[in-house]
């Protein structure tokens, strides 16, 4: 309760400058609004800068590397809800043979890898956290050479190796992410993740990602005695045009796009190889093509190799 003559002068003021004080309302009220909607559009405009800061420091400092099998796991668990896998051993041995020199000439002897085939007619290949590398069964009846299917799978090791995966999911939800991690709650970054993992099944690895996939891979294959040029004949493959134009869209182009630029790049690298000295492995594409002829089992789990 104010004092009589306090509250006398402050009635007074407000009869005397009523108009005033309307306008400074109506002003203030304006300025809040324009401060809202320039803060708002701060946020919106700047999420992917925040998104893309916190996908680039967050996954490689602070995520432990105990978790991206789970990850790989969860993505996997997904993908068997859409696609068949083959159990066909006639398939999946040859395969594994195949990726045997591989698996033997990595720079880390005590990475494993889960290799698995879909039944899928899709010309495509993915690579989950966790080392697990999956072919759809298209990718490989495309396949022209045993270094084809080797030349790819040394590819997506390379993604695996370089956690390009969990980089890209990491950077799809980064705002979160960051959010978490500045709250400390590393269980719930899990969380996240694992609840997300579904969109490593479509991620599209940035140019950096897929050159520096190339190089890991291409040197995966040197190091496993396995011609590399094999990479660069199935990319170049992809992208050849049929008689009626080019080629229908390819999930593989898609999610690793093969531009002008990157081609010549594995050009370069071809032409630069020295000797060769390469081993062959054409018996065990042969077995891998006479499996793939066979109808496919009807349930399949898929087969592990290390």
């Amino acid at each position: 309760m104010l004092p009589p003559e306090i509250d006398r002068a402050a009635r007074s003021f407000l009869r005397r400058h009523r108009g005033c004080l309307r306008w400074g309302c109506l002003a203030a009220g304006l300025s809040v609004l324009a401060l809202v909607g320039v803060a708002a559009w701060g946020l919106l405009s700047g999420a992917s800068q925040v998104k893309d800061w916190a996908a680039e420091r967050f996954p490689d400092v602070r995520l432990p590397m105990a978790w991206e099998r789970p990850l790989g796991d969860a993505a996997l668990a997904q993908l068997r809800g859409k696609a068949r896998f083959t159990t066909d051993r006639r398939v999946l041995d040859p395969l594994d043979r195949l990726a045997a020199p591989l698996l033997a000439a990595q720079p880390t002897s005590s990475a494993r890898f889960t290799l698995l085939v879909t039944e899928s007619r899709e010309v495509n290949a993915l690579a989950l956290p966790g080392g697990i590398v999956v072919f759809h069964r298209g990718l490989l009846e495309r396949a022209r050479a045993a270094e084809e299917v080797q030349g790819v799978l040394a590819h997506e090791m390379a993604h695996v190796q370089k956690k390009h995966g969990v980089l890209g999911l990491a950077r799809s939800i980064g705002l979160d992410l960051l959010v978490q991690q500045v709250q400390g709650g590393e269980s719930r970054v899990l969380d996240t993740l694992v609840r997300d993992s579904g969109r490593l099944l479509d991620l599209k690895f940035s140019r950096d990602h897929e050159r520096a996939a190339d190089d890991g891979g291409w040197d995966l294959l040197v190091a496993a005695r396995v011609d590399p040029r094999g990479m660069l004949d199935f990319f170049a493959g992809l992208n050849e045009g049929t008689g009626d134009g080019p080629v229908p869209a390819i999930p593989f182009l898609s999610t690793h796009p093969a531009p002008r630029e990157r081609m010549d790049r594995l050009r370069q690298k071809a032409a630069a190889l020295g000797p060769g000295g390469f081993r062959s492995f054409t018996a065990d594409y042969e077995a891998l093509k006479a499996g793939l002829a066979i109808p496919p089992d009807p349930s399949g789990r898929g087969s592990s190799a290390n």
